[in-house]
């Protein structure tokens, strides 16, 4: 499982310093991802690397409640108002109605996500001083600490962490 680290960093200096430092580490067994940044009101830094929303939202994890729901929820459907024609009937529409719920769940569940910021991280992102940036890096969890370390030695400062439902399925 791969878990993303959030960071404050002084300045634009220092944030391109990491990203060098973690860019040496990439091609490591830490196989470290990013690191990404943004400012104060999440707008992109010039010339570097932006920030997803589904980073700093909690989207992926109302996508997938929303696939669970919107299964749930086409399963009932069908259940109430039925198929009269035979079991086969039933079985398919079964099959193409949790397919379209959870379909539906999914997109409706991430929009619903990207309206909800992390809440650890929103507060601390209000405190932070003009000038400093927000960076997130990914790593294999087992490589947390020492990715942590080398940003600690640059001057960043670990704000939040969280493990990474599913790393490889991002929204396009």
């Amino acid at each position: 499982m791969r878990t993303l680290l959030y960071f404050i960093v002084k300045d634009v200096v220092t944030a391109r310093l990491a990203q060098a430092r973690l860019g040496e580490l990439a091609d490591s067994s830490a196989q470290v991802v990013g690191p990404w940044f943004s400012q104060h009101d999440n707008q992109p830094v010039e010339a570097l690397p932006s920030i997803d929303v589904g980073q700093i939202t909690y989207r992926e994890e109302l996508a997938i409640t929303g696939i669970l729901v919107g299964a749930i929820v086409a399963a009932l459907v069908v259940l109430r108002y039925g198929v009269s024609t035979g079991p086969g009937a039933a079985a398919l529409a079964y099959v193409g109605a949790t397919t379209l719920g959870a379909m539906i769940g999914w997109w409706g569940g991430g929009l619903i996500g990207t309206r909800i910021g992390r809440l650890g991280l929103g507060r601390r992102k209000a405190q932070m001083a003009q000038g400093q940036l927000l960076m997130i890096a990914g790593c294999k969890s087992n490589f947390k600490e020492s990715t942590k370390q080398l940003i600690h030695e640059l001057g960043g400062v670990v704000i939040d962490e969280h493990n990474d439902l599913l790393p490889n399925l991002r929204w396009v």
